[in-house]
């Protein structure tokens, strides 16, 4: 048993993302499993491998998610909720490039970014 299993953590090491786009529901299981895996780490072990690689997988996330989120902030009509959506978007971006060097404020913020671009994807799928 690996000390992730022992831990409670799932397996990341060798799962990939690539089918997000061919299974919406897969992906959006995906999505929040690594969210809540990373804020349980970011307050237990936030320095393992383990949690490297899941900064690693939320990073992926990020990038995957931000073009149908700016999608989402591009169809808002101008307003405060339009603002607050493509700014949700500049910063996770930024957050994905580099968030500094405490491993758990990194995987907190990543996961917290992940968290809200992934709610405006569902906002831009359900419109």
């Amino acid at each position: 048993m690996t000390a992730q299993h022992q831990l409670g953590f799932p397996d990341i090491g060798s799962a990939a993302i690539s089918s997000e786009a061919a299974s919406p529901t897969s992906a959006t299981a995906s999505v929040a499993g690594d969210v809540e895996a990373a804020l349980s780490l970011a307050d237990h072990h936030p320095a393992g491998q383990v949690a490297v690689q899941l900064r690693e997988r939320l990073r992926g996330h990020i990038r995957t998610l931000a073009v149908p989120a700016e999608q989402y902030a591009d169809l808002l009509p101008e307003s405060r909720e339009k603002d607050i959506a493509a700014s949700t978007v500049r910063f996770a971006l930024k957050v994905a490039a580099g968030c500094g060097s405490d491993p758990a404020i990194a995987l907190r913020l990543l996961a917290k970014s992940v968290a809200h671009l992934a709610r405006n994807t569902d906002l831009l799928r359900s419109a």
